[in-house]
């Protein structure tokens, strides 16, 4: 993030399988986002936020990075990553520190912060989040915020969320060798939870399914925190996939197709609609293939069936209760097919909705389940640089009270 006469820039990239996503925003002085720049590509050399082939996917970045900035007028030199689901482990620590004087400071809170990163370093791990769930004194019972408060040991159970250090060097190769850099990492899942999520559903148990090409991630978010991350090795091409393989038709047609008719509800008069193809048969010319409407939504609806049914029985493995869930969103490409939240609430029995981006004042055109986890990602900045404001303000003061603050403190 910079400062420029627009107001302080930001900028993220989605490193999805099927495309690349890269916008370039400003947060105004009334703290609003306003995209600048827009860019989508292609996505070469990279599988699931991961490089696969660092020369495809140089150039891919390095186009749609570009695209961004033409239309943004100015150039970048570091943005947001989003790392899919199936990049990052999930897991839930308590550790403890014995407290260093009469009372506990953040200096505490810090060391056992630090604990963490420590044991994750030493295991070739990089923390892309650690979220403090709880805290507890000694033998007292749990409490949201230990400052200032006495005791022996200072206990903490922390929900983190890590990646591969190699993933990560990887990423920041490829980004040193288009002439950019990392400013932070998010989770792909939890970043479409910030952009569609109400203020209601934050403080409830809340399930984001986000279906991408080639798996689907997931997370929980509950009283505002980050609980949980997932994947399944599922996703919309899997559904491109099977209608392919039964059609007999190529892959690209086959996604043509499915655009043109993704749709889980279909009336009984349109069930025996015929949909007609033509698709070339062992290279003697072109034939054509006939399928009913309800013939083709099936092939649809059973993966798409598979890819939630995935889901339920990986939190189930994990140990999380679905029944501390009151809602759940989908998100992704796959999401704008028509009925897929029916679909969804019959398998996890809850209420479903289609997860559209509602947290920024975008244009139109980018409100869509697709560009949820981009939104997200700017949302996540527009926090960090709320956060940074609030402290530098706080900072910047010598009022009578920062002293005291201080001096309670010490």
């Amino acid at each position: 993030m910079k400062n420029v006469k627009k107001g302080k820039i930001v900028a993220c990239l989605d490193m999805g399988t099927s495309k690349l996503v890269c916008f370039i925003a400003s947060i105004t002085n009334n703290d609003e986002i306003k995209i600048l720049g827009y860019g989508v590509k292609e996505s070469k050399g990279v599988a699931e936020s991961a490089i696969s082939d660092m020369r495809l996917a140089q150039k891919s970045i390095t186009n749609v990075v570009s695209e961004a900035e033409r239309m943004a007028g100015f150039n970048i030199d570091r943005l947001m990553i989003g790392l899919s689901g199936s990049q990052v482990i999930s897991t839930r620590k308590e550790v403890s520190v014995k407290i260093a004087s009469e009372i506990v400071k953040t200096s505490d809170i810090n060391n056992l912060a630090n604990k963490i990163r420590s044991e994750y370093k030493k295991s070739h791990r990089e923390i892309i989040h650690l979220i403090p769930l709880q805290y507890r004194i000694d033998d007292s019972t749990p409490v949201s915020n230990p400052r200032y408060m006495s005791g022996e040991n200072l206990y903490a159970k922390f929900h983190i969320v890590s990646t591969s250090q190699t993933t990560v060097k990887n990423i920041e190769n490829c980004l040193k060798r288009c002439q950019l850099s990392v400013n932070n990492y998010v989770v792909e899942p939890y970043a479409s939870l910030l952009s569609c999520l109400s203020e209601s559903e934050n403080n409830l148990g809340t399930l984001l399914i986000d279906i991408g090409a080639s798996s689907t991630s997931y997370c929980i978010t509950i009283d505002g925190k980050l609980s949980y991350v997932g994947n399944t090795q599922l996703g919309g091409m899997h559904v491109t996939k099977d209608i392919a393989t039964i059609l007999n038709i190529p892959f690209e047609i086959a996604e043509k197709i499915k655009s043109l008719n993704s749709s889980l509800l279909i009336s009984p008069l349109e069930e025996r609609e015929l949909i007609n193809l033509k698709s070339s048969i062992n290279n003697e010319g072109l034939a054509t293939i006939r399928i009913t409407r309800a013939e083709f939504r099936d092939i649809m609806k059973y993966r798409i069936e598979e890819i939630f049914d995935s889901v339920k029985a990986n939190l189930e493995k994990a140990g999380v209760p679905l029944y501390i869930l009151s809602n759940v969103i989908l998100t992704g490409g796959a999401a704008s097919t028509i009925g897929i939240d029916k679909l969804a609430s019959e398998i996890f029995a809850k209420a479903v909705r289609v997860g559209y981006p509602n947290q920024l004042n975008a244009a139109s055109e980018f409100l869509n389940t697709g560009n949820a986890c981009s939104l997200g990602m700017l949302a996540f900045l527009k926090n960090m640089y709320l956060r940074e404001k609030i402290k530098s303000g706080f900072e910047s003061k010598s009022s009578w009270f920062r002293r005291l603050i201080e001096k309670l403190a010490s």
